[in-house]
């Protein structure tokens, strides 16, 4: 068992280790989309079964909602998932202040000038990595108004966002570690020291970039001052790799908090479908990002298993937002169909959706 107290040992004994452990097929590479689709198409199940598939649906936001009510008393989020409305147009509606209308997927606002759900989508990731208002405005292709009035509202209208990301982050600058809402911890070691030399060196960092700027103004430089540029500049490298480092590791305590909760949440789901798949002789053939995949018995693919699947997904793990998931049935893998778009007595797709892949 990793402790606080072995982790280091632990890890220098796994670097030291040599062998090759053989880790299996990485399907979570395989493209879904283009020439992807057909390398999954290649995946049937063995004679008999059917895949039946299930993934969390929108699980991150849903963690990032649950904290926020949880901890700050905050709703706003929460609400959504509980109306159960969709996350982006909703969180558009409540930040610009504009007709649904107007959010809807590829909708603009009534001036023509921007997306406000693409904003919102892509938003939340920029307020969760401290993105600046001038890097998001480039980044959508937006003014600088627009991205300053954009961090505005969202901040009036999820008062807790903020605040979450920046006490997640400052408990990892105290303690070297963050845990997931289940207590397994993301450890970040060299932190402390790596934060506090940089602290030191920020002033001499200051003046390099300085001295850089004032001899780039030159109409001419001399070879001396090629020299002195070289000299700044491989300076400027090494000290400011160190504070990139440090923006990293706290964006990674955020993403390791947030992510962490999730995959703990799949393992948990994967351990019970496991279980369930060995008392009834399913096969539990793969667990990709979110999703799980199974091969069950004809005879035994019923409503009845696809809501016991719906349940494993939904209610092995609790937070204070419902889980949802999707759940689809695939003679080969991708070629999906809605369990009710299913023949559950015959085992194959209702008549209307026979052709579907042809």
């Amino acid at each position: 068992m990793i402790t606080d107290t072995n982790y280091h040992a632990i890890v220098r004994k796994l670097i030291a280790d040599d062998r090759k452990v053989p880790k299996g097929n990485n399907l979570q590479n395989l493209p879904s989309k283009g020439a992807g689709t057909q390398v999954r198409n290649c995946f049937i199940p063995k004679r008999g079964h059917t895949f039946v598939g299930a993934d969390l649906g929108q699980v991150e936001p849903r963690i990032m909602a649950s904290i926020m009510y949880e901890r700050y008393g905050d709703n706003s989020m929460r609400q959504i998932f509980v109306d159960g409305t969709d996350l982006y147009t909703t969180q558009a509606v409540m930040t610009f202040g504009l007709e649904e209308k107007y959010c809807v997927d590829k909708a603009y606002d009534p001036t023509g000038t921007y997306q406000p759900r693409k904003l919102m989508k892509t938003g939340v990731l920029a307020k969760a990595y401290d993105q600046s208002a001038k890097s998001f405005a480039k980044k959508m292709g937006v003014s600088e108004d627009v991205a300053e009035m954009f961090f505005e509202r969202f901040d009036r209208a999820f008062p807790s966002f903020s605040p979450m990301v920046a006490d997640i982050r400052d408990f990892m600058r105290r303690h070297g570690y963050v845990e997931t809402l289940y207590g397994r911890k993301r450890r970040f070691p060299d932190y402390a020291s790596v934060a506090a030399a940089q602290a030191k060196n920020e002033q001499r960092l200051i003046r390099l970039y300085t001295e850089r700027k004032q001899l780039r103004s030159k109409a001419v430089l001399t070879p001396a001052d090629d020299r002195k540029m070289t000299a700044i500049q491989d300076e400027i490298d090494i000290l400011a790799e160190k504070r990139g480092l440090i923006g990293y590791w706290e964006r990674a305590a955020f993403n390791a908090v947030i992510q962490g909760t999730g995959a703990d949440i799949l393992k948990m789901n994967g351990n019970r479908n496991a279980r369930e798949c060995k008392a009834r002789g399913w096969e539990f053939n793969a667990s990709i990002h979110d999703e799980i995949k199974n091969s069950i018995p004809n005879e035994q693919l019923t409503p009845e298993a696809i809501e016991l699947i719906r349940d494993i997904m939904t209610k092995t793990a609790e937070l204070s937002v419902p889980l949802v998931t999707d759940i689809v049935i695939e003679p080969r893998w991708m070629q999906e169909y809605a369990p009710d778009e299913w023949d559950y007595e015959n085992c194959r797709p209702l008549p209307k959706f026979a052709n579907k892949y042809e």
